[in-house]
């Protein structure tokens, strides 16, 4: 790997049941940058992320992170190695407050204190604007608060790469803008991003360089403006209204 390459993926394929739904997947990821994964339904977005977080395990290939191999290891010694996965659909502890979720978060990686790991979560409740609703029961936050909360448990680990999977997803317009702060914040701090995402309007703003997948195979990768404007990008993956924001975008 090069000194700037923090993520690096050599030719992940992965099957369930006889259907590839990753096929030879090779993807450079470069320290502090933002990237998007576009691609419909069943295109391997999610299993990518979920190979590359060791949740599940590749057919073939390799995962490699800041030149160490994490092929095959548990999630949990991915996320102490400095990578966390915010899922699309929120999975707090849904009895423990805001704060206790973050803690549990922080600590379970090892490489916090108890003090150190508390003042850290502090920072990430500010973050993310959960701060006035941190003595709160997880189980009792609204839909918004939740998928904040989801993005905070993840960055309370202090990864250096984050996965953020769909968090757009069922928001209003006026939400997406304050996502888009966040994302901007949290790669502010030096934190690289990967953004898997259906809603034009945040790829658009938030990334600086796009992979398309479709069938499990990347189908363009580049500069978001050059993978939007693609043919076989606007064709396979979002018609029309992707067009759309392709000529909002230029």
């Amino acid at each position: 790997m090069t000194n700037n390459l923090i993520l690096k993926t050599e030719g992940l394929s992965k099957s369930f049941g006889g259907i590839k739904a990753l096929d030879n997947v090779s993807v450079d990821v470069n320290k502090g940058e933002v990237i998007g994964i576009i691609g419909p339904n069943g295109s391997g977005k999610t299993t990518l992320f979920r190979l590359i977080m060791g949740i599940y395990r590749p057919d073939s290939g390799k995962i490699i992170f800041e030149g160490e191999n994490l092929t095959g290891l548990p999630s949990y010694r991915v996320c102490q190695k400095g990578i966390a996965l915010a899922h699309q659909i929120p999975k707090p502890f849904s009895r423990l407050t805001v704060m206790e979720n973050l803690l549990v978060a922080a600590l379970s990686g090892g490489r916090m204190t108890r003090k150190s790991a508390e003042e850290y979560c502090q920072t990430v409740l500010k973050l993310t604007g959960l701060y006035k609703v941190k003595d709160k029961l997880a189980g009792s936050l609204l839909p918004l608060e939740l998928k904040r909360l989801e993005i905070a448990r993840a960055l309370a680990s202090k990864p250096k790469l984050i996965l953020l999977d769909e968090p757009a997803a069922g928001m209003r317009e006026k939400d997406v803008d304050e996502l888009l702060e966040i994302i901007k914040l949290i790669n502010s701090e030096g934190v690289t991003v990967m953004l898997v995402e259906h809603r034009m309007e945040v790829v658009v703003k938030a990334v600086e360089r796009l992979i398309a997948l479709n069938r499990g195979t990347i189908v363009a990768q580049g500069p978001v403006k050059e993978v939007m404007n693609s043919k076989i990008v606007s064709e396979i993956y979002l018609g029309r209204r992707f067009r759309e924001y392709v000529g909002a975008s230029t």
